[in-house]
């Protein structure tokens, strides 16, 4: 299980002018797949904060000695289908929100996800935040809850 105290170890880690961010090679299908088609509508801030948060989530999950699995599109498609199949089934967003984190293993995470889409600028339409938190979640069901 991830911890809040290793994802601000690895938030620090990023923040130095030392690190060296191989999220875009060592995940090249994923990050491709964050450049495809299916993203289009995000703004361009709206998609850097997407590519941030998977790029923590990678070096956190790394950083944790988890094993990471090859990252295989259809899987990952599976459980981002799922995910939005749980979306779809709640009225609201709030009650969605709700149901991802119950019983969820690894709530640090998605808690920083959260965070991360806090918007006090409004910069972040309502859409993407869905969108985003989604596409992260299913980032760490691939990486940390589906190869227990």
């Amino acid at each position: 299980m991830i911890t809040e105290a290793l994802i601000e170890q690895i938030l620090q880690e990023i923040e130095s002018e030392e690190f060296e961010d191989n999220f875009a090679t060592a995940q090249a299908e994923y990050w491709h797949y964050l450049n495809s088609e299916s993203f289009k509508g995000l703004s361009t801030p709206e998609h850097q904060l997407s590519h941030f948060i998977s790029s923590v989530i990678f070096h956190t999950v790394a950083a944790s000695e988890a094993e990471l699995p090859d990252f295989e599109i259809d899987s990952f498609q599976n459980l981002e289908e799922q995910n939005w199949a749980e979306r779809e089934s709640h009225k609201n967003w709030a009650a969605a929100k709700d149901a991802f984190f119950d019983n969820y293993k690894e709530e640090d995470l998605l808690a920083f996800v959260e965070d991360m889409l806090a918007d006090e600028e409004g910069e972040l339409t309502d859409l993407a935040k869905e969108v985003i938190f989604i596409t992260a979640k299913s980032y760490v069901d691939f990486l940390l809850v589906e190869s227990d």
